[in-house]
């Protein structure tokens, strides 16, 4: 039998049927991999079209799921409460095992992070022994432009598609510290000098004296999805070998996170 409109003239079994209903929707999105219109949600769960549309709105409101080819799919809202998860069960332990058994990196601070639009959405955060406090949580969100794991993955995308997602909101150009990319033609040459480098830089964009470097890495516990690893450093002591010993870490870190199924693990494309 169809649930009635009225929860008070049928009574459910769940205490809260509502929730009930919302969390059996996500579940179902979840399965399903593609989005689907509220009224074939309600069809397959068996609930009334016209509360299922109301809850598919609230979650939306909510950021837990969106609109997407005429139907609605899982949201990124979801990846940021999953990251607070992950972090308050130690599941990413494999990013804090690498972060301290690799002897430069095991002394500095780290970051691993995903990208959502034009923002980076930390999952982690290593403090490293020396005295530098990181100023991202677990969950936080930063200027992809300003953070080194931000242009990372900003020039993992195509070629083009990051300086199409700034001309299209050129709010997002948030200067943290003096030195923060300005505008379009400053991001392409920067993204540009992370592919052929290999990895990204913070020179100071985020925190004054704070020098940031990152990679890009495919395939993370093996999914397609990307996500960066970052370490950060007090600028004074940033000589060219110490530079150089960081980035070899920094390296082993990014192969030691990617997917040996995904390819050759080349964190960038060139």
């Amino acid at each position: 039998m169809p649930m009635s409109e009225r929860d008070d003239e049928y009574p459910s079994p769940q205490l809260v049927p509502s929730v009930a209903r919302a969390t059996a929707i996500l579940q179902l999105l979840g399965e399903a991999g593609v989005a689907i219109a509220s009224n074939e949600i309600a069809r397959r769960l068996d609930f009334p079209k016209s509360s299922t549309a109301n809850i598919c709105l609230e979650l939306e409101a909510a950021g837990l799921v969106v609109r997407r080819d005429s139907g609605y799919a899982l949201g990124r809202k979801l990846v940021e409460l999953g990251g607070q998860y992950l972090g308050s069960i130690d599941a990413l332990r494999e990013y804090y095992d690498l972060c301290a058994s690799l002897p430069v990196m095991s002394r500095e601070g780290s970051r691993i992070a995903i990208l959502d639009g034009t923002d980076v959405l930390y999952l982690g955060r290593y403090e490293g022994r020396q005295q530098i406090r990181l100023t991202a949580n677990i969950g936080d969100r930063f200027p992809a432009i300003c953070t080194a794991t931000g242009k990372a993955l900003l020039a993992n995308l195509p070629r083009g598609e990051a300086e199409e997602r700034y001309r299209e909101k050129p709010s997002a150009f948030i200067q943290l510290t003096d030195k923060s990319l300005k505008n379009v033609a400053e991001l392409s040459k920067d993204l540009e000098a992370t592919r052929e480098h290999g990895y990204a830089t913070d020179d100071e964009e985020t925190t004054p004296g704070v020098i940031c470097f990152a990679k890009a890495v495919t395939g993370f516990r093996g999914d397609q999805s990307a996500i960066a690893v970052s370490v950060t450093v007090i600028a004074q002591r940033l000589t060219p070998t110490f530079k150089s010993l960081l980035l070899n870490d920094l390296a082993a870190m990014a192969k030691g996170l990617s997917n040996p199924l995904a390819g050759s693990g080349r964190a960038l494309p060139h």
